[in-house]
């Protein structure tokens, strides 16, 4: 099909437009965190307890990256660290108060942004999308 969108471009495109929706909202907040760490903060708010490698299977992100990106959170206390009580090597994530305040601004952002960008799909196709996506992601 010579007159169809690429995949590829379009899905780069719209990562793009999502990535440049997201730091303009949390800029406006005074929000000093690049879209990913909010990802994270997202996930330790509705995992509590979770694992480095957990965050880094759920993000498709390394581990090494994912240590590098908690790096400030954890200094700044908006991400506490503790001993995984059934195994003392691995460190469990929570969130302190601040990073409760902060993660909730962060979800708010990130959905705003979602809403926008899908706002042309119906409720049908957003759920097409996502399972298509999962499919992918799944493979």
């Amino acid at each position: 099909m010579p007159n169809s969108p690429s995949l590829e471009l379009t899905l780069s495109a719209l990562r793009n437009q999502m990535r440049q929706a997201l730091n303009r909202s949390l800029g406006e907040q005074g929000i000093a965190l690049s879209p990913p760490q909010t990802q994270l903060l997202q996930l330790v708010a509705s995992h509590s307890g979770i694992c480095a490698k957990a965050l880094a299977e759920r993000t498709g992100r390394d581990k090494a990256t994912i240590t590098r990106m908690l790096g400030p959170l954890l200094a700044e206390g908006h991400i506490l660290r503790s001993a995984d009580p059934a195994d003392g090597r691995r460190q469990c994530l929570s969130l302190s108060a601040s990073g409760q305040q902060l993660a909730e601004a962060c979800i708010k952002a990130r959905r705003q942004v979602h809403e926008t960008v899908f706002s042309p799909l119906s409720e049908a196709e957003k759920v097409q999308v996502a399972t298509l996506l999962e499919k992918c992601l799944n493979r």
